[in-house]
């Protein structure tokens, strides 16, 4: 058997500054991984940052056209019955736009309302109503009734104004007794199947 040669103090030395070493060269290589992470994720948050940017720029200016088309919608309908203040054949002396109840009893606004001596037209104007709008008229027929008492003997008509009506909000309206009124070039139609007044 072959006697193992017994390690000297400069052996051991040596072995110590060969591990030092390994280890200095190991730390050298994790320092530039880490390094390079840091860097990737700096840029990946820039681009973040940039998309974040660009993502509240395009939210504002769809916002924008949103708020335009839906003013353009309102100014037309208003406009319209400013200019001839007539519904279902019956003339109106006042055509108020954005009333908003003073006392108030229940918190509301009413875009459009038509008024003569026995009739009241509530109207809300949509640029592209959708299903949900046809429901939430009953909700404005119970507040200008809690708002305005002296009218309590008044027939009032359900309206929703818009540029345009699909075949399920169609449905919906004439279930429920609502009135459409939609632009049809430069004038206004009153789409009043199963009319109802309140």
């Amino acid at each position: 058997m072959k006697k193992q040669k017994e390690l000297s103090l400069d052996d051991i030395k040596a072995m110590y500054a060969e591990i030092a070493k390994g280890f200095k060269e190991a730390e050298k290589r994790s320092n530039a991984t880490d390094k390079r992470l840091q860097e990737m994720f700096e840029k990946t948050n820039q681009q973040f940052d940039r998309a974040e940017k660009m993502i509240e720029k395009t939210n504002q200016q769809i916002g924008g056209i949103s708020r335009s088309n839906g003013e353009f919608c309102e100014e037309y309908f208003i406009n319209s019955f400013k200019e001839k203040p007539t519904f279902l054949g019956e003339k109106f002396e006042r055509v108020v736009e954005y009333l908003k109840p003073e006392p108030v009893v229940i918190n509301d606004e009413y875009d459009l309302v038509l008024r003569n001596g026995k009739t009241v037209v509530l109207i809300e104007m949509k640029y592209k109503a959708g299903i949900d709008d046809v429901g939430k008229m009953f909700p404005k027929l119970h507040s200008y009734r809690a708002n305005y008492p002296m009218f309590k003997d008044y027939k009032i008509y359900l309206c929703l104004a818009s540029f345009r009506f699909s075949a399920r909000v169609r449905e919906r309206a004439a279930k429920d007794g609502i009135v459409l009124i939609q632009q049809r070039g430069d004038k206004i139609e009153v789409i009043s199947e199963n009319l109802k007044t309140w």
